[in-house]
């Protein structure tokens, strides 16, 4: 297994990465499909998915890195994050890297 990159811009400490890294391995069995798109990632999860889990590693992902923009439809099971600066667009690869990092 790959470890998931971490953007140079996020606060967390090395506690911290490895417990956001813990959440993420335990989010990727559900992941569907992940599409890195200009601007944009798109995470399709399927019925496994434990949404409790997401929500905490969406709020880590909101403190340690604010320029992130989270918007998870809970019906279509769907995430999209963007970036407020596209400055920061590459950061994205790191959130993708995260659930691809098991084998998606």
């Amino acid at each position: 297994m790959v470890a998931m990159q971490v953007p140079p811009s996020c606060s967390l400490d090395e506690a911290g990465v490895s417990a956001q890294r813990a959440r993420y391995a335990r989010l990727a069995p559900s992941v569907g499909r992940v599409k890195l798109e200009p601007g944009a990632l798109l995470v399709e999860f399927d019925q496994s998915l434990d949404e409790g889990i997401l929500q905490d590693t969406l709020a880590v992902e909101r403190e340690c890195c604010p320029f992130f923009r989270f918007a998870f439809d809970p019906q279509r099971r769907g995430l999209r994050v963007t970036v407020d600066d596209p400055a920061m667009a590459p950061a994205l690869e790191a959130i993708a890297h995260g659930f691809e990092a098991n084998g998606r």
